[in-house]
């Protein structure tokens, strides 16, 4: 018969995975971002190699990347439609987190009650639950694995085989994305955080420690080291141009992060890392406010995108939740308030309900919103139908990847600058293609990168606060050849 917490358990990541797909179904696109991936994939299901030299990209570059979660979409692909992949897979591998968080909760505490509590917790962090929803994104897989790969490290010392899976799991991350350089931060804080605390440092975790350290470090040398020749120290941001670097490594507030993570779990995971700290000892406990810190170092000295740290620190966050609760219950209990222990379970339950799942489903529906429509995706499709193979189509940096992977066309930028030595200076000329009063400045520029198509797009009026190209009246040098809620304008003029 089976156990009524794996009904509970099974209940919960059917509700999750339901609303997501419910959210992800609003709209048969996807947000801009994920149309490289989906480009991956579709080329790994055909050649079964993904596209390392891309000609379309900045109109010809090499991509760096780890293309092991493009592997499995396209190993799905091989049965089922792409969109529906797309759609399907990423949100089934985010709902596990429900589970591993169940796992990790009842590992720590022995308390079923406090480990259904968190893995529903888990499943309505608002951050990772709405950036996740239509993006294709890696971290669907990524923080999933990371967190099934702690709960083998904690398990390593009761069953022998979890070393095994411990190091299938991180040669796995390794090759899956670069946010595992996070573990190697985790990995010392936790040994120093368990030697100021005199307390025995097994063996077999410095063994695996190292084995992952080192693997992690080799595997990721090996695939960025000439992207760190070329940048240095401008690698760990990404080569991101200073222009608009601030949105991608900004500045969180205090009331911005417990929006995104949601209140009960960041207020209660702040005591445990407090508690644990100055008043109490535990290694599992220590393992995770190693994470906790790291992320919080990582978000302080923006070494991380805001979204990436929150969403890990969130979840750890969630998981010192989970250590809390029974502590918190068994304090009620003894106190003159026991005899209101049901209407308080109730009151945080409540609380969760509005500043996490509520802030959820908003944080969805406006990720739903913010993908392209039909009307702007025709736009692209149209291009695709009625330009010649070799063309290169100016949009905004967000459409650059619509550009490659719908239209099929050459871009001028993306959002991926790694390897791209004059990023910043694309990015100049083309704020001032689209802003610039004077018709020859702008066919100077148009000229230089072989520009035939420019796009007044809704993210292109948005961005540099436009609504049509200032010199488009001179017909006989720019021609409107797509009008709709899209312009699309067709250079004619060449400056000798």
């Amino acid at each position: 018969m089976v156990k009524k917490e794996y009904i509970w358990l099974g209940l919960i990541f059917v509700v999750v995975l339901g609303l997501r797909l419910y959210f992800a179904f609003q709209t048969p696109y996807f947000d801009e971002e994920a149309y490289f991936n989906i480009k991956q994939v579709e080329h790994i299901t055909k050649t079964g190699l993904p596209i390392f030299k891309d000609s379309l990209s900045y109109s010809g570059r090499n991509l760096l990347f780890q293309p092991f979660f493009h592997y499995i979409l396209a190993f799905f692909n091989i049965f089922i439609p792409l969109t529906l992949v797309c759609k399907l897979i990423p949100n089934i591998l985010a709902s596990l987190l429900v589970i591993i968080t169940y796992m990790l909760v009842l590992r720590l505490t022995k308390n079923k009650t406090a480990a259904l509590f968190s893995s529903f917790i888990s499943g309505f962090i608002p951050i990772y639950f709405g950036s996740t929803i239509n993006s294709v994104s890696a971290y669907t897989l990524i923080i999933p694995l990371i967190f099934f790969i702690i709960y083998c490290f904690f398990m390593i010392n009761n069953n022998k085989k979890f070393i095994n899976y411990f190091i299938v799991s991180v040669s796995l991350l390794a090759f899956a994305h670069s946010s595992a350089f996070i573990f190697i931060m985790a990995f010392v804080i936790y040994l120093l955080l368990v030697k100021f605390e005199h307390l025995p440092i097994r063996r077999s975790e410095i063994e695996l420690i190292i084995f992952s350290s080192m693997l992690i470090l080799w595997i990721n040398f090996i695939i960025y080291k000439n992207a760190f020749l070329l940048h240095g120290h401008n690698l760990i941001w990404q080569n991101i141009p200073l222009e608009i670097l601030g949105n991608y490594f900004s500045e969180i507030s205090l009331f911005d992060a417990i929006y995104y993570i949601g209140i009960i779990p960041f207020l209660l995971g702040f005591i445990v890392i407090y508690r644990y700290t100055f008043k109490k000892k535990s290694r599992y406990v220590y393992f995770l406010i190693g994470f906790a810190l790291s992320s919080l170092f990582l978000l302080w000295f923006k070494l991380i995108q805001v979204n990436t740290g929150l969403i890990f620190l969130g979840v750890i966050l969630v998981l010192l939740f989970g250590k809390y609760y029974p502590e918190l219950i068994s304090f009620i209990d003894k106190t003159r308030v026991s005899r209101f222990k049901k209407p308080i379970i109730g009151l945080i339950f409540a609380v969760f309900l509005i500043n996490s799942v509520l802030p959820s489903i908003s944080y969805a529906s406006q990720m739903i919103r913010n993908s392209p429509s039909k009307t702007e995706i025709n736009a692209f499709l149209w291009l695709k139908e009625n330009t010649e193979e070799d063309t290169v189509v100016l949009g905004s940096l967000d459409e650059g990847y619509l550009i490659n992977a719908l239209s099929e066309r050459k871009n001028v930028f993306d959002n991926n600058f790694m390897l791209i030595k004059d990023a910043e200076q694309r990015l100049e000329d083309a704020r001032k293609i689209y802003t610039t009063n004077y018709e020859t400045e702008a066919i100077r520029l148009l000229n230089k990168y072989n520009i035939k198509y420019i796009i007044i797009s809704r993210k292109v009026m948005e961005y540099y606060g436009i609504t049509d190209l200032s010199y488009s009246s001179n017909e006989k040098c720019f021609e409107l050849v797509y009008d709709k809620s899209t312009k699309i304008y067709k250079s004619l003029c060449r400056m000798d």
